[in-house]
C-alpha cells in the first residue's frame, strides 16, 4: 500500500510527494546516484554508467540499489506503488527489447530519460521480466508513476495481456485496483464540496448546519487504496498552494498526512500492522529531497545539487528516524 501525488505552486513549482506504507519495516535510506556509477541490471547482468544523476529512497541487497522512488537532475521523477492481483510481467526475454526487471524499472527510468515524453517513447522498446532477486522477497505486484517539471504524470501498469500507459489527469496514485477503475470511481464523489450545502425545509421543518465541513460529508476516512485515491484527489484539488518551495512543501506533506496509516489501524489477515513508514517529497526544480518518517516529524533535506554530480560511488544519506524534539526553554 502506498499514496502518491503530484501537486504544483503559483508560481510553477512541482513536487512528486509519496506515502510508503508496510508491514515489515524496510531497510531504507536516501541515496544520491551520480552519473558515473556503474549500475548492474539484474535481468542481463551488465553494467552501465548512468546518463543522469539521481537522488531516492532506496533499499540495497548485496549492494544491488532498489529504487522505491526518486527524481534525477533534470527534473523527472518517478514512484513504485503496489498493484497486488494485478501486475503480470513477460515471462521470457526478448532480444529485441530492453529487457528490465521490475524492481529496476525506477532506477532504469531516471537514469536514462529527462521528460515524460521521452519515457514515452522509451516505454515502446522494453519488455518488462520478472526475474526474483535470490534471498531478497521484493514485491513486483507494482504499477508507477511518472512526472515531470511540466506538471503532467502518466501511470505505467503492465497487467495480463496489456501494457497501458495513462495520463494521469488528477495527479494521484495508489494501489489495486487498476488506475481506469480508480477514475471511474471519482465520479460517484461528485457531491461532495467544500462549502456547507445551503438551508433547506423538509416539509415545514428548516434544516440548517451547526458546523463548517458538511458538504465534505461522504469523503471517505479510511485506509483502503480506493479510498485513501478519493481522499488525496480531492485534498489535491481544492488546496490552497501560495507561492514558493516553502508552501510546495508543507503542502505536500499536509496532503500525504491526511491519508497516512497509523499503526494499529489497519490490521492484515496474518495480523501484521500496516502503517506509513515514511513520507518524501521532491522539488523537481531545486532537486531537493524531503522526508520524514512515523516517529520522527521533523522533515531532512538532501540537496541533489550540493553533492558531486560526476563521482563514481553512491552516497548514503542515514535514514533519520529517532524523535527530534525542537526545546524551546
Amino acid at each position: 500500500m502506498c499514496t502518491a501525488i503530484t501537486l504544483k505552486t503559483q508560481d510553477g513549482l512541482h513536487a512528486l510527494g509519496r506515502n510508503l506504507d508496510i508491514v515489515a519495516l524496510l531497510d531504507v535510506a536516501v541515496i544520491l546516484i551520480p552519473r558515473s556509477y556503474a549500475f548492474t541490471h539484474t535481468i542481463m547482468s551488465l553494467k552501465k554508467k548512468n546518463k543522469y544523476a539521481m537522488v531516492g529512497m532506496s533499499t540495497t541487497f548485496e549492494n544491488h540499489v532498489l529504487l522505491v522512488d526518486g527524481m534525477n537532475e533534470k527534473g523527472l521523477a518517478c514512484a513504485v506503488l503496489e498493484l497486488p492481483k494485478y501486475a503480470s510481467w513477460s515471462k521470457a526475454l526478448d532480444k529485441d527489447k530492453i529487457n528490465v526487471a521490475p524492481y529496476d524499472f525506477v532506477y532504469w527510468i531516471l537514469a536514462n530519460f529527462q521528460s515524460l515524453e521521452e519515457v514515452k517513447d522509451g516505454l515502446k522498446n522494453v519488455n518488462l521480466v520478472n526475474e526474483p532477486l535470490e534471498g531478497k522477497e521484493v514485491s513486483v505486484d507494482v504499477h508507477w508513476i511518472v512526472t515531470d517539471r511540466t506538471g503532467q504524470s502518466i501511470v505505467i501498469e503492465k497487467t495480463k495481456g496489456n501494457f497501458r500507459i495513462y495520463n494521469n489527469k488528477v495527479g494521484v496514485l495508489t494501489n489495486a485496483p487498476t488506475f481506469d477503475w480508480h477514475l471511474i470511481n471519482l465520479n460517484r464523489y461528485m457531491n461532495i464540496q467544500v462549502t456547507n450545502p445551503h438551508k433547506v425545509k423538509w416539509g415545514h421543518q428548516e434544516l440548517s448546519f451547526d458546523s463548517e465541513g458538511f458538504g465534505g460529508i461522504g469523503l471517505p476516512g479510511d485506509v483502503s487504496s480506493s479510498s485513501r485515491f478519493v481522499k488525496a484527489a480531492f485534498l489535491r484539488n481544492h488546496i490552497r498552494v501560495e507561492k514558493g518551495e516553502d508552501a510546495l512543501i508543507t503542502s505536500t506533506f499536509h496532503i500525504l498526512s491526511n491519508v497516512a496509516v497509523i499503526k494499529g489501524t489497519a490490521v492484515t489477515c496474518h495480523q501484521q500492522y500496516l502503517k506509513t513508514q515514511c513520507t518524501s517529497c521532491m522539488c523537481l526544480e531545486t532537486g531537493v529531497y524531503y522526508y520524514n518518517t512515523y516517529n520522527n516529524n521533523q522533515i531532512n533535506a538532501i540537496h541533489l545539487f550540493d553533492e558531486n554530480l560526476d563521482a563514481s560511488e553512491v552516497k548514503v544519506f542515514p535514514y533519520q528516524d529517532k524523535l527530534v524534539v525542537q526545546k524551546q526553554n
